[in-house]
């Protein structure tokens, strides 16, 4: 109880210190702060929502709820208050075994385990950890991320409940892109390659390619499959992507509704 005790009188002098002579000036580059994280966390909000095989809305809730929750809980080298990799290819498989019920269980799960977990200290237990671990373990999230995206960039269909099972699912399948979709991938990467770090200072690459992508999608009316407004979250991404692809060849309204086990 001391301990807490402690760790409250530290916070509150930090918070006393941090906004001792707070005024306008520090307000306003504040407010550009923000701005600039949120036009950065945006896109990325956005692209792991569908990675992880919800949708770009639940991405988008999600990372303005984490940051008005972590912003209120103020700032910390150990929070994580923004869209993370890591996070969208776990969840990429629990979406397709469980739906988002199953999402929920787990991250209800995942925060009883961490709050136990720093009741008990364990954090010390990372200074165990070798290096390499840390490096295979990003690494390999990063190949999961990449598979997994296959399907957006070449404009294919894949099956399966995992990233290896996706890929081999080609061979059954058949692999055939659609160029349009490549083409426009192919932009956004380069874009972001090139984009003057200057420029990135003020705003940055990711948000302006998702930009102009969309606006010359929209206006040359390009054979594209887009995200749905309202997606099942229990299907497959796949399944929702053709979904989409037909409410955009037929110009048909396509509403999913859950359903109670009962027709």
């Amino acid at each position: 109880m001391k301990g807490e005790f402690v760790m409250l009188s530290k916070f509150i002098s930090s918070l006393k210190q941090e906004f001792g002579g707070y005024n306008a000036a520090a307000l306003t580059k504040d407010l550009m702060a923000g701005l600039t994280v949120a036009a950065v966390a945006l896109p990325l909000a956005l692209a792991f929502g569908v990675s992880s095989g919800a949708d770009a809305a639940s991405g988008l809730i999600t990372a303005i709820i984490a940051g008005l929750i972590m912003s209120l809980l103020s700032g910390g080298y150990y929070q994580i208050s923004g869209p993370t990799g890591a996070m969208a290819a776990i969840l990429m498989s629990l979406v397709a075994a469980y739906g988002m019920d199953g999402v929920f269980i787990a991250t209800l799960i995942a925060g009883i385990i961490l709050l136990l977990a720093g009741i008990l200290h364990l954090g010390k237990l990372t200074s165990f950890i070798p290096a390499p671990v840390i490096t295979g373990f990003t690494s390999g999230i990063a190949v999961i991320i990449a598979l997994g995206q296959v399907d957006n960039f070449f404009g294919t269909h894949s099956e399966g409940t995992s990233a290896i099972g996706k890929l081999f699912s080609y061979a059954r399948l058949g692999f055939s892109p659609n160029l349009t979709a490549v083409g426009l991938g192919l932009f956004v990467v380069l874009f972001m390659v090139f984009f003057p770090k200057k420029w990135n200072a003020v705003v940055p690459a990711s948000l302006v390619s998702i930009i102009l992508t969309t606006a010359f999608s929209i206006f040359m009316q390009l054979d594209v499959a887009v995200v749905p407004k309202n997606t099942d979250s229990r299907k497959p991404p796949a399944v929702w992507r053709a979904e989409s692809e037909n409410h955009r060849r037929t110009g048909h309204t396509c509403v999913f509704h859950r359903h109670s086990g009962h027709d």
